[in-house]
């Protein structure tokens, strides 16, 4: 030590030296407890926040639930608490529109101008991925970005339903910081309360449905019962009547004349009672998959030709011209013969009973698409909505108007005809307006067709 002049204690340049180098560490020591208390903090904040967002998330989905808000409405009302708790810019759902196509569409979204409407195809489908600064753009982050249009992104799939939310910010400074891996569970936690909430919805749609479906049955099936009911007590009554009068004591009051009509009444009065059961049982047969089908070669010509003159009788009857087409007598179709006649008979007849009279009906053969056969019966009857095209295609339903409420039968006619038209491969379609008429149209396929044959087809297997 060197005393000076002024009485100062000398310190030597080394120690000076390593005392300011035991400051610098003292402080630099203290500045990074204190950077790491601040990350503490902030992680702490971040961390918190999440669980009150997911926790409010939670909260409000179940409140959703319970209201009658419905499955298509609940996208947006997700989205708008996420938007409002986890501070950002904007957020979309988004589905898989077939599981494992990775092609999405939007289904809602907050924040974008326009919702887009092409689908979006994705190289990769991540079930978790953000984007911070640090990011380089490339497959996934490209097309992540480009879906909000915002360059920080987070996003969460679930594979098992499809569905994906994903939120984003124009810039970190949004949030005070980058989008990081402990977001996962907010991200994910809130697809998942989603998913949770839109299938209680959806179930509750499904059984709101189903309940209005079994009502709407009970209700067609009991308007059938009483239809039956009617349609059944009808020529029992005039079976049993003219039977009592035919087995009387007074018989000899019957003359052969009478005895004649009053059997030929019972016998047509039979056959009505045997046409509604074998109606119901075929129906029966074609609702439970048990109907029997076997497919012979006939000639079109005469099936068509045989079905018009039996039905040539009742339309003349009615003043209605019934006509047919040209048909190739060398044209063969296989199919079942009885079921086939069964099909021409409850179409035609259907024409007949729903024209007026001086109207018309047309049975015309074409070739469709690939060869395809069509038979078509066009008539100048009433008509139908094309809402009521539907139910006419109900088992056990009748339109109920003024014009067909005057017109017997128990609504099985054209739900048979479908079935056995579809049991041949083919398909029933119809065109109706009201006041000008109905074109009933069964497709049969080609390969069930032998055109331009002179001799007797050979079966195709």
């Amino acid at each position: 030590m060197i005393t000076g002049s002024r009485g100062a204690v000398g310190v030597s340049p080394g120690q000076l030296e390593r005392e300011l180098a035991y400051y610098q560490r003292e402080c630099n020591d203290l500045g990074a407890r204190l950077l790491r208390l601040q990350e503490e903090q902030s992680q702490a904040f971040r961390e918190a926040r999440r669980s009150r967002t997911l926790a409010k998330l939670i909260r409000e989905a179940h409140r959703l639930a319970d209201t009658v808000i419905g499955a298509e409405d609940l996208g947006d009302r997700i989205l708008e608490i996420v938007i409002d708790n986890s501070m950002c810019d904007r957020a979309a759902l988004l589905v898989e529109e077939v599981p494992g196509s990775r092609v999405f569409r939007v289904t809602h979204a907050i924040g974008l101008r326009e919702k887009a409407a092409s689908p979006i195809t994705l190289p990769s489908v991540p079930e978790f991925f953000f984007t911070t600064a640090q990011s380089r753009i490339e497959p996934p982050a490209y097309e992540l970005t480009g879906i909000l249009q915002l360059p920080y992104v987070l996003w969460a799939y679930d594979r098992t339903t499809g569905h994906a939310l994903m939120i984003g910010n124009r810039s970190e400074a949004n949030v005070s910081r980058a989008f990081e891996a402990g977001d996962q569970e907010l991200i994910e936690g809130g697809l998942s309360v989603f998913i949770d909430v839109l299938a209680r919805k959806q179930a509750e749609q499904e059984l709101r449905r189903a309940m209005h479906a079994a009502e709407q049955a009970d209700e067609a099936k009991a308007a059938f019962l009483a239809t039956l009911s009617h349609e059944l007590r009808t020529p029992l009554n005039a079976i049993i009547g003219l039977a009592d009068i035919m087995s009387s004591k007074r018989s000899s009051a019957l003359t052969e004349e009478r005895s004649g009509t009053y059997a030929a009444e019972i016998a047509s009065s039979g056959r009505h009672l045997l046409r509604l059961i074998n109606d119901i049982l075929d129906y029966s047969s074609i609702a439970r998959g048990h109907l029997a089908i076997q497919p012979e070669w006939i000639r079109l010509e005469h099936a068509v030709g045989g079905a018009i003159r039996a039905a040539q009788g009742m339309a003349e009857e009615r003043g209605i011209t019934l006509s047919v087409s040209p048909i190739d007598p060398a044209f063969g179709l296989l199919v079942d013969s009885v079921r086939f006649r069964q099909i021409l008979d409850n179409l035609i007849g259907n024409a007949i009973k729903f024209t007026p009279p001086d109207g018309q009906i047309a049975v015309d053969i074409e070739f469709g698409a690939e060869s395809s056969i069509q038979i078509s019966v066009s008539d100048t009857g009433i008509g139908m909505r094309s809402e009521d095209i539907a139910i006419a295609m109900e088992p056990f339903r009748q339109l109920d108007n003024a014009l067909t409420r005057k017109i017997a039968g128990t609504g099985l006619g054209l739900p048979i005809t479908k079935g056995l038209v579809e049991a041949h491969g083919g398909a029933v379609m119809i065109e109706s307006e009201p006041g000008r008429g109905t074109t009933v149209r069964i497709v049969f396929p080609a390969s069930l067709g032998s055109p331009g044959r002179a001799g007797r087809p050979t079966a195709k297997r």
